[in-house]
């Protein structure tokens, strides 16, 4: 591996090495285009995380960030290698005491494992020992910890899209991809990593669709319920945004307690092949076909 010992380096926080491991990577080979979108998501999962260690705070302008992450060239690859510098732009370092790479792996951990309670609590721990060893009452050590996990958990949902592009190389050119620091691999990431990820994602539909469904749970006053589509058995979380949704006796109460099918409006978040994911339903439908539900 590099001698990063040398070169400018003296605002170097940590060196993250991504390792494209299996398939075409055994030949320290990959495909151009998987590997530059892999490469762009990866910036922005560790430069967003980073961020959020050096600062305290979700970062809002990914072009205004308190830390850069740079490419260095590696010595000697044992499969397809990238080596990532973090550094600090004007971060002050006071909450660190050299722990910086150790808490950012971990809060990398949380974000790709989307909220592990395992990595939870290791992340809560990482962020408590690092915090302890400088002057901080613990109160104000409990507040600080409590804010950056807030921060980080909220990073989790902006960085999704981020995590697909990353993971986009696995099944394609790669096997998997492992992720170092300081020679061991604290993370490896494959399929089951990408297609949970692919299945976040989600779109909404441009134009009002007409469903069919029972409606199995509902809250008058926020409109959430569950729903069964015709011909499906997931329970679909939705929410009924007709302005009908909390009188009494409405339409969407009386199928729940008849137990009967409605034949509703809606716009849905749709997974990459098309299916709904979640139902905001504006109307019911005059075409109601009722079926009851054993």
């Amino acid at each position: 591996m590099l001698d990063v010992t040398r070169g400018n380096i003296e605002n170097k926080l940590c060196i993250l090495s991504v390792r494209y491991q299996g398939y075409d990577a055994i030949a320290h080979e990959i495909d151009l285009n998987q590997l530059g979108e892999s490469i762009q998501g990866f910036a922005r999962v560790i430069s967003l995380c980073a961020s959020v260690l050096a600062t305290g705070r979700l970062p809002f302008h990914f072009d205004a960030l308190d830390v850069s992450v740079v490419s260095l060239p590696v010595d000697e690859h044992h499969c397809f290698e990238v080596l990532a510098m973090v550094k600090s732009m004007a971060t002050s370092k006071e909450l660190w005491s050299g722990a910086f790479g150790a808490v950012l792996a971990a809060v990398i951990q949380y974000v790709l494992s989307r909220r592990d309670q395992g990595n939870m609590k290791y992340l809560n721990e990482a962020l408590q020992r690092s915090m302890q060893s400088n002057e901080l009452n613990m109160t104000r050590l409990a507040t600080t910890v409590d804010k950056m996990m807030a921060s980080i958990d909220k990073l989790t949902d902006i960085l999704q899209p981020a995590a697909r592009q990353a993971l986009s190389p696995i099944e394609r050119s790669c096997e998997r991809i492992d992720l170092h620091l300081d020679g061991a691999c604290f993370m490896s990431l494959n399929r089951t990593h990408k297609r949970t990820f692919a299945h976040a994602g989600r779109k909404l539909s441009e134009h009002l669709e007409t469903y069919v469904g029972v409606i199995s749970q509902f809250d008058m006053t926020t409109g959430a319920c569950r729903v069964t589509l015709e011909g499906g058995s997931a329970r679909l979380p939705a929410i009924v945004v007709d302005p009908a949704f909390n009188r009494p006796k409405n339409r969407y109460v009386e199928a729940m307690a008849s137990r009967h099918s409605i034949c509703f409006l809606a716009k849905a978040d749709l997974d990459d092949e098309g299916h709904p994911l979640r139902l905001y339903i504006s109307d019911t439908s005059a075409q109601e076909r009722r079926f009851t539900v054993v």
